[in-house]
């Protein structure tokens, strides 16, 4: 038993006393296996992402960079592992991919999967990532499919293209599913962009948004101003009022004032109606 113990505590010293390669995300430690242990350290600089060669730190809890990897060093390390395709579809902060063949009985995913250190990589791109136990890291673009349905379906996605209305030849199921995932996405996104942008409006006058919905050019918009409720009509691109809900009726003139105001100055008018009790609602 002392051997072993011997054994493992001289091949820890070689491990600590040498250089070696590994891949890091931004903020995540690196895991190194050891004697078939797994450790993880710390690295330094914290913010380093990328492909590294570090050597242990003095206190054998951190790994210092040495060095960027080369190319032939990154390909040696990525060829330790299975290699899958995925489909593209999710872009921003995190890339995801979906199985580019579903069929591919090695592993089995469920969902969107997190792609690591992807390089240039953009919607409906088919890539080759390696699976080491717990990462996907980006290999390479996949050689095997054509950018064309890639960039035809970018240009559908940009045109709100429903799903269900997306043909083009050649293209795969699993890139038609990956084309349906982004336009939930991007729809969502952009629905919450636009409920960001009128709960702004509205919080600058001093209004709670409650809700909207979206009908053509405008927003019909519920909000309450000093605890009452009101639904005023909007342009979609200006906030200009198209129907404040309140009478803004010169009765002398006649004349509506009623796209003079936008959301954010509605609410001033409404909160002066409410002190005058002079509110008359459509």
């Amino acid at each position: 038993m002392s051997d072993l113990f011997d054994k493992l505590a001289a091949e820890e010293e070689k491990f600590f006393e040498s250089e070696f390669l590994c891949p890091v995300q931004k903020g995540s430690k690196v895991r190194v296996r050891i004697s078939g242990i797994t450790v993880e350290l710390t690295v330094k600089p914290k913010k380093y992402e990328g492909w590294g060669v570090f050597v242990s730190a003095n206190d054998q809890n951190s790994a210092k960079l040495v060095r960027d990897a080369t190319l032939a060093e990154k390909q040696g390390y990525l060829k330790l592992y299975p290699k899958f395709s995925l489909v593209i579809c999710r872009q921003g902060d995190a890339i995801g991919g979906i199985p580019a063949n579903i069929s591919d009985s090695r592993f089995s995913l469920q969902g969107q999967v997190s792609i690591a250190l992807p390089e240039e990589t953009r919607l409906f791109d088919t890539v080759d990532v390696r699976f080491d136990g717990q990462t996907f890291w980006y290999d390479q673009h996949s050689r095997f499919r054509t950018a064309r349905i890639a960039t035809h379906l970018r240009d559908l996605l940009t045109e709100e293209v429903k799903p269900e209305d997306v043909t083009i030849s050649g293209m795969t199921q699993e890139e038609k599913y990956a084309y349906a995932l982004a336009f939930d996405i991007e729809i969502e996104s952009k629905k919450d962009r636009k409920e960001e942008r009128l709960k702004k409006a509205l919080e600058r006058g001093g209004a709670k948004l409650r809700s909207y919905m979206e009908r053509g050019n405008t927003y019909t918009v519920e909000f309450t101003v000093d605890g009452e409720r009101h639904r005023s009509t909007v342009d979609t691109e200006t906030l200009q009022i198209a129907s404040a809900g309140i009478c803004l009726t010169d009765h002398r003139t006649g004349k509506a004032h009623d796209s003079d105001f936008d959301l954010q100055s509605l609410v001033g008018v409404i909160r002066e109606g409410h002190l005058k009790r002079a509110i008359h609602r459509w």
